[in-house]
C-alpha cells in the first residue's frame, strides 16, 4: 500500500497541493479512485481514496484509523561520522528502515567529508528527505530526526544522558595484532592508537548480554580514520563502553547498520 505523510490532518477531505501533489501523481503515480494511507509523522495513520484531482490538487477522502506499526521499545540514537560521498544516504535510509529513532550526522577529528557552508543546508534537506521515504517505505508512522551535523563535544553529551551507550571502535587487532605484544610501529600516532584503545575494548555481544533492556541506547560510529585516542578516552569517560563488531574491518557506512541491527535484535525488536 502505497503512503504518503500529510502535515495536518483533520475531517473528512483533504486537498493537497505543490510537492505532494507531485508526488502522488508523479512519483507514486496514483489515479483518481486508488488507494493508499496518509499518516501525520506522530504515531497516526489512516486510509484513504483520492476523490479527484487535476493539475494542480488532490482531493482524499479519509477512511477508517490504521492500527501503527509498532515503533521499538528502545529508543536508539546513531551518531555518525559522516562518510565521503553519498554514503550518508545510504546510512540514513537503511537505518530508518530498520528502527533506529534519530540520526546525529558527527564531525570528529578524522572526518573527511565535512560539509560546507553553503552547502550544509542543501545537504541536511535531502537527508532529512531521504529519512521521511525511508519511513513511508519500511510502514513507520513516526518521523526520524535528521540533525545538524554536531561536534565530539555534543555527542559526549548524548552519551551520558543515554542508558546504554556503545562505541564500536576497530582497533589494530582487526588488522592481525595483538593487544598483549603490540606491534612495532613507525610513528608515535599509531602507537597511541594500539595502547590507547585496545584495554577497553569488549565483543559487543558481551556489553549486551550483561545488560537489562535499556529504553534508550546511543550508539557512536567513527570516520573511515577511526577515532582519535582522545576522543576514545572522551566516550569512555561518559560511561560509554568501546565496543567490537567482529574481527573484520567495516566500512564507517556499515557498522552503523550492523551495530543498530544487533542492538535492537538482541533486545527482541528484531526477528
Amino acid at each position: 500500500m502505497r503512503r504518503l505523510l500529510v502535515d495536518h490532518i483533520a475531517g473528512e477531505t483533504l486537498v493537497l497541493a505543490g510537492e505532494q501533489h507531485h508526488r502522488i501523481t508523479r512519483v507514486l503515480r496514483l489515479r483518481s479512485g486508488d488507494a493508499l494511507r496518509i499518516f501525520d509523522g506522530r504515531g497516526s495513520e489512516w486510509e484513504a481514496v483520492i476523490e479527484s484531482l487535476d493539475r494542480a490538487r488532490v482531493t482524499l477522502r479519509l477512511g477508517r484509523p490504521v492500527q501503527p506499526t509498532p515503533e521499538p521499545r528502545i529508543k536508539l540514537v546513531l551518531f555518525q561520522s559522516i562518510p565521503r560521498g553519498d554514503a550518508m544516504e545510504r546510512v540514513i535510509q537503511k537505518c530508518v528502515e530498520i528502527g533506529v529513532a534519530d540520526i546525529v550526522p558527527v564531525v570528529t577529528r578524522r572526518t573527511v567529508a565535512r560539509p560546507r557552508a553553503g552547502e550544509q543546508s542543501a545537504k541536511l534537506a535531502r537527508w532529512r528527505k531521504i529519512a521521511l521515504h525511508a519511513v513511508e517505505q519500511s510502514g513507520r508512522t513516526w518521523l526520524v530526526p535528521i540533525a545538524e551535523p554536531v561536534r565530539v563535544e555534543a555527542v559526549v553529551d548524548g552519551l551520558r544522558s543515554a542508558d546504554l551507550a556503545l562505541v564500536p571502535h576497530a582497533t589494530c587487532c582487526a588488522a592481525g595484532c595483538h593487544a598483549e605484544r603490540p606491534p612495532r610501529v613507525k610513528s608515535r600516532g599509531s602507537e597511541e592508537s594500539c595502547s590507547a584503545t585496545n584495554r577497553a575494548i569488549q565483543p559487543i555481544r558481551d556489553a549486551l548480554s550483561h545488560t537489562c533492556p535499556p529504553q534508550s541506547v546511543a550508539i557512536v560510529i567513527g570516520p573511515e580514520g577511526g577515532f582519535s585516542p582522545d576522543e576514545i578516552e572522551r566516550f569512555a569517560a561518559a560511561r560509554a563502553r568501546i565496543v567490537s563488531l567482529g574481527p573484520r574491518v567495516l566500512r564507517s557506512e556499515t557498522a552503523g547498520l550492523v551495530a543498530a541491527a544487533i542492538v535492537l535484535y538482541h533486545f527482541g525488536e528484531m526477528g
